[in-house]
């Protein structure tokens, strides 16, 4: 089945390898309308979630907490399963080396780490896996990067400048002079970025997180580009939070003057004093 709409970006961690995760939904805007439709708060549904072309069972919960106590608090959205469960046992075999480390970290009984139930991973050993919606509502594809494919993307970038790489993450541009080996190591990772900027577009309805505005709106056109502070071809991050949403007039002058941004003040410096505050922010 077709992957179709990016969820939700989610670091391999000893809880995704036995009960599942929690996601925030309050920045992925039509995956936050279909859990309304579908699930309300305090519901549980069964779902399908789709790994290498494998089915496995899962439930998605939405939930329930008391809404007058916590009036605007966002819903709490899990994907959940039993560590016995087929799905479990296959995440811990297809990260089997992240799976032994935590093993060993048990076994060491570091119970300063186990008791808020957070086990450092090692930078080596950082692998993620991604959840899209498909066709059926009920029905899930989770994909995933492995250290080593992690590890090739690394060779494979270096000779991509980070203004070819968002070209291709804002315009779908195809680059004609990679060799093969960089398409199909690039093609999961491009995929995703994509899809996190253009939910991230949507989240801001095509607005410039700078100046607020909607550059083209005078010539009934929307366009709006997404940038990585720290540039993804350098540090292969491409979770939202190191994601704006700016103008085209401002993504080309930030490539080529290259300011710093002060995540205290929100604001891009330039090298020359002047300093760009984000008018709008909603996910930094």
């Amino acid at each position: 089945m077709i992957a179709g709409q990016y969820i939700y970006k989610k670091e391999i961690d000893w809880s995704v390898l036995h009960q599942g995760f929690t996601f925030p939904v309050s920045f992925q805007v039509e995956f936050q309308q279909l859990v309304n439709q579908k699930i309300p708060r305090g519901i549980t549904q069964n779902i399908r979630i789709i790994i290498d072309g494998i089915t496995f069972d899962a439930k998605l919960v939405n939930q329930n907490f008391d809404e007058e106590k916590y009036p605007k608090h966002k819903d709490i959205i899990q994907i959940r399963y039993l560590p016995s469960s087929q799905i479990a046992k296959y995440l811990r075999l297809k990260f089997s080396d992240l799976f032994e480390y935590f093993l060993t970290i048990k076994k060491q009984n570091l119970k300063s780490e186990l008791k808020k139930k957070i086990i450092p991973i090692p930078e080596n050993l950082n692998q993620y896996l991604f959840l899209y919606t498909t066709q059926s509502d009920d029905t899930f594809v989770m994909e995933y990067i492995t250290n080593k494919e992690h590890s090739e993307i690394q060779k494979n970038i270096i000779s991509v400048t980070e203004e070819e790489f968002e070209l291709n993450t804002n315009y779908h541009q195809i680059d004609q002079t990679a060799t093969i080996k960089e398409k199909i190591h690039l093609v999961k990772i491009r995929k995703l970025d994509r899809s996190i900027c253009n939910n991230l577009k949507l989240l801001y309805d095509y607005r410039c997180q700078i100046t607020g505005e909607k550059f083209g709106v005078k010539y009934n056109s929307e366009i709006v580009e997404a940038h990585h502070i720290d540039y993804f071809t350098k540090s292969l991050n491409n979770n939202s939070e190191n994601i704006i949403i700016i103008s085209p007039n401002f993504h080309r002058l930030i490539h080529k003057t290259n300011p710093i941004f002060d995540r205290k003040e929100m604001a891009l410096i330039f090298s020359n004093g002047v300093k760009e505050k984000l008018k709008l922010n909603y996910h930094l």
